[in-house]
């Protein structure tokens, strides 16, 4: 890339700017590799390998450089004078079909909308992601932090609390995910379309040691990769992908040596299952929330 090409900045976030349309050919070991790196299963229908829910952020990845170089501008990543992370706050997904083993993904990345809140700045892009017959899959916002302000910190960590009020809607259930470097690593080497001068918090140690957090982190969606794992052993693998809606939020970066306990809730809302998920880790700090609807069969 040329170094006279300018970085993306605030001003130039106009709701409505896409990216190029990006196309994945979904194989098993494709979805092998998400399963190896985020330590979760999936199941077959029909003959053909079930991705999990979480695997749409691979097979249709959210591409900002993509939409910025659109309009001849660099990402904030990839600016070779004075890089910085714009790291991923929280995301919502709206599930539609699943993701199977040769099928082809579709996707664009739009700029949503920004705002602005407590002194920081988020820009929100939505992911738009179909099959070869443009049926929809999946779509999803995600949003990150684009500019901290200066006296607040970017996530607000906060001890886990008791918040269940009816004792009878835990499921029991723990699942136990310990990160570790290597974690880390499998993860942020996953293919999602990222060019070849994207510095990475999650690869990249000298450039996380620069940015917000000061080292490597894993990535937000890997957490709620997690999560989503978590509500798989509860119900019906890949539940989600059949209408569901999965609603999270990174509450405190989670980095290597950290071990989070994955917990979770169910409640009714109009008839509909809504699971609350939360990831808590070895200091007792919520690290990570979703929230599951299911719709009612």
């Amino acid at each position: 890339m040329s170094d006279s090409i300018r970085r993306f900045e605030w001003d130039d976030a106009v709701p409505g700017l896409r990216s190029d349309e990006f196309v994945v050919q979904v194989t098993d070991a494709a979805i092998y590799a998400y399963r190896d790196a985020i330590g979760d299963t999936a199941g077959e229908t029909d003959g053909h390998l079930v991705a999990p829910p979480g695997y749409v952020f691979v097979a249709a990845p959210q591409r900002r450089h993509a939409l910025m170089a659109s309009v001849g501008r660099r990402a904030p990543e990839q600016d070779p004078e004075d890089p910085r992370s714009t790291p991923y706050v929280g995301s919502d997904v709206r599930f539609h079909r699943a993701i199977k083993s040769d099928d082809t993904v579709r996707s664009v990345t739009v700029l949503d909308r920004t705002f602005e809140r407590a002194g920081n700045r988020f820009v929100v892009f939505r992911v738009d992601a179909t099959n070869a017959d443009g049926e929809p899959i999946a779509e999803y916002d995600y949003t990150c932090l684009w500019e901290r302000g200066s006296a607040r910190s970017p996530r607000s960590s906060s001890r886990s609390t008791q918040t269940v009020q009816d004792a009878r809607s835990r499921t029991g259930i723990v699942l136990v995910k310990a990160e570790t470097a290597e974690t880390i690593a499998a993860y942020g080497g996953l293919p999602v379309g990222r060019p070849d001068d994207w510095l990475s918090t999650h690869t990249n140690e000298e450039f996380a040691r620069t940015a917000i957090f000061g080292r490597a982190v894993n990535a937000g969606v890997a957490t709620a990769g997690y999560t989503a794992q978590w509500l798989d052993l509860v119900e019906q693998p890949g539940i989600l992908w059949n209408g569901g809606r999965f609603e999270s939020r990174a509450l405190a970066p989670v980095k290597a040596g950290d071990v989070l306990q994955i917990t979770g809730e169910r409640r009714e809302d109009d008839g509909d299952p809504v699971y609350e998920i939360v990831a808590v880790n070895q200091s007792g700090v919520t690290a990570f929330r979703s929230m599951a609807t299911i719709p009612a069969a």
